[in-house]
This record gives structure tokens, C-alpha cells and sequence, in this order.
């Protein structure tokens, strides 16, 4: 019986699986075979609710040392299809997913699915985005992978909500620059830079850092994502502007002259131009 037939037998079946996952004995009795659909029904189950989200953490824990990564990605996918077709009713299920989930292709899967299918509250339309910016904050074992997709949205309306990690202790900072990989698009180096301004000390992080993304693209693209993708029959990003790497190198240029040295530079300049 599949997931997304509306029936009470279905739906018996997500209330008792979720009932075992939040049991503290029961929770070990659930098979490989149930797992995927269990994990869905907890964070379908309890995913509204903020206080519960250590008991969704656990749960994703077991789950990940039952369940191979090809099985969770298999779960992420069945989720995005239940939660699109619900019209982003449920949304928050997907948070185990990205700030637990070890796998970085996974949690970064995860990040855009939420960020693009989350319901928009009264006061952010970009609800998703900033519910995982305040994760990253609030909670330090979040996977950077979920920075990644972040950044890899390529929509510049997500920088307000991403700056605030600008605030992060200067050591958080660091191990976040060196974690990640993003796409190498208007958003992404933009972010950078705002993080060399309110932080100069990290300039050799931001400088690596902007070496690696170069490798990335050939073409930095700034993109306006149809957000939430359910609301829309065709949802396909609409690039705004395009710009090649030694052109965008030359609008960065006046941020990092004032931060970095000659050598930082010089070492940017041929990986860009390259």
C-alpha cells in the first residue's frame, strides 16, 4: 500500500509507526524495511512541534545506523512527493534529514527541499531558508551540507536571512568555511563577502574558500527560484544575469582589496582568470 493513498488503513499505519518511534522501547523493534516509512511518520507526526525536535534527532540517529544511504535518499525522495503533493503541509519532516543526515549529498538534498517546498508564514515567505539559517545557529552539529544547498539556491533573496550567520562565533565561522563547497554563483560569493567584512581576521578561510568555489562553475549565475515550488504548474528557475568568472572577480574586487594581502589576491586572480 502506498504512501499517498488517503485512507484510514494508511493512516493507522503512519500513527502506529510513529507511535513506535516514539517509544523509547518499541522504537527498537521497528524492522530495515519499516524504517523509511517510520522516520516520515515521526516527522510528519511531531515535526510542528520545536520542543520535539532532540527526540526527531535521536530517532534520525537509529535510523541512519539501520538504514543504508541509498535507502534514506530513497525515503528523502518519497517525502518530497508527499509533502509536494500535500502542498507543503508537513514540511519541518524534513529537518532530520538535513541537519542529522551524515551523507552530504543527502542533507544537502534535504536543505533545498525544505527551503523550496516549505508553506510561507505571514511574516517570511522564505520560511525554510530561514528556519535552517536559525538551525545552523542554534544547533552546531548541523551537517554544513545544509550551508551548501542554502547557497546553492542561487536566489538572492535568501542573503538577508543567510547573513545572519555573520554573527556566528569567528571559530564557528571557520569550520563552516572549511566545510563547505558551494556553487560558485552571485549568492554564494556575495555571502563570502559579507562574512570577510564583518570578520578580516578570516580572510586566508575566505580566500581559500573562494579558490575552491571557482573550480565550480565557469558562469556565475544570479537565479529567482519559484519558491514554494508547489504553487507553481512549471516551476523552473528564471536566471536574472550571468557573469564569467574574471567579470565577476573585477565586481568583487573593491571588498577584497581592503581585506586581502597581494599574494591572496594574485593567487585568486589566476584561478578565476584560469
Amino acid at each position: 500500500m502506498g504512501l499517498f493513498q488517503d485512507n484510514f488503513s494508511m493512516l493507522s499505519e503512519l500513527e502506529r509507526l510513529a507511535a513506535m518511534v516514539q517509544d523509547p522501547v518499541r522504537i527498537h523493534e521497528i524492522g530495515v524495511d519499516e524504517w523509511p516509512l517510520a522516520i516520515i511518520a515521526c516527522g510528519l507526526v511531531t515535526g510542528n512541534d520545536p520542543s520535539r525536535l532532540q527526540e526527531n534527532i535521536h530517532a534520525y540517529e537509529i535510523f541512519q545506523q539501520k538504514v543504508t544511504p541509498a535507502s534514506r535518499g530513497s525515503a528523502l525522495k518519497q517525502l518530497v512527493r508527499f509533502i509536494t503533493q500535500r502542498k507543503g503541509e508537513g514540511w519541518r519532516a524534513f529537518i532530520p534529514f538535513a541537519v542529522c543526515e551524515q551523507e552530504a549529498l543527502i542533507s544537502s538534498a534535504a536543505a533545498i527541499q525544505l527551503a523550496t517546498l516549505a508553506q510561507p508564514s505571514d511574516s517570511e515567505k522564505l520560511a525554510g531558508i530561514e528556519s535552517l539559517v536559525d538551525l545552523i545557529i542554534s544547533y552546531p552539529q548541523t551537517n554544513p551540507a545544509v550551508l551548501s544547498g542554502l547557497l546553492g539556491l542561487s536566489d538572492m533573496r535568501a542573503l538577508p536571512l543567510l547573513q545572519k550567520l555573520c554573527a556566528l562565533p569567528e571559530d564557528r565561522l571557520q569550520k563552516l568555511l572549511a566545510a563547505i563547497t558551494p556553487p560558485g554563483n552571485h549568492l554564494s560569493y556575495q555571502w563570502v563577502l559579507r562574512v570577510l567584512e564583518n570578520h578580516p581576521s578570516l580572510a586566508q578561510d575566505v580566500t581559500s574558500l573562494l579558490g575552491r568555489m571557482a573550480s565550480t562553475a565557469s558562469t556565475v549565475l544570479d537565479l529567482v527560484l519559484p519558491i514554494p515550488t508547489w504553487a507553481f504548474e512549471n516551476p523552473t528557475p528564471q536566471p536574472l544575469h550571468g557573469w564569467s568568472r574574471p567579470e565577476y572577480l573585477a565586481r568583487m574586487l573593491p571588498v577584497l582589496k581592503l581585506h586581502l594581502t597581494e599574494a591572496q589576491l594574485s593567487g585568486l586572480s589566476a584561478v578565476f582568470v584560469a
